[in-house]
C-alpha cells in the first residue's frame, strides 16, 4: 500500500506503487505530492527518468506539457512517527473504502 498526500486535505491510498504511478500524472507528481509512505512507514520520493517539458505554442499564448516519466523509490528508513503524524493530521482518505485500513495502520503505529 502507498499513502500519498497531495495538495488536497485527504490522503490518497493506492494498493501498490505501480497503481499510484498509473493514477498520478507527471505534472501532479512534480507539483502536488507533499508526502509518500508505504504501510511499513518507509518514506518515498520521486525519481525522474525524464522531466516534464513545458512548451509555448501559438505565439506563446498557449502552454502545453509533454509528460516526463518517473518512479517512486524509498528515501530512507522507516519513520513511524512521521507516518503516524500524517495519519492523525489527515483523517479523510480517497477512496473512502480505505479508511478501515488507515485506522488499523494508525492503531499499529500507536502500539509500536
Amino acid at each position: 500500500m502507498l499513502i500519498a498526500l497531495l495538495d488536497e486535505p485527504v490522503l490518497f491510498v493506492f494498493e501498490t506503487t505501480n497503481a499510484a504511478l498509473r493514477e498520478i500524472e507527471p505534472p501532479d507528481a512534480e507539483n502536488e505530492i507533499r508526502a509518500l509512505f508505504d504501510d511499513q512507514a518507509v518514506p518515498y520520493k520521486i525519481e525522474w527518468s525524464a522531466p516534464n517539458r513545458r512548451r509555448n505554442s501559438l505565439f506563446g499564448l498557449l502552454r502545453s506539457v509533454e509528460f516526463g516519466s518517473y518512479r517512486f523509490v524509498p528515501s530512507g528508513p522507516p519513520d513511524p512517527q512521521a507516518l503516524r503524524e500524517l495519519l492523525e493530521a489527515y483523517p479523510d482518505c480517497d477512496p473512502p473504502e480505505s479508511k478501515g485500513l488507515l485506522d488499523e495502520l494508525l492503531r499499529r503505529l500507536h502500539a509500536a
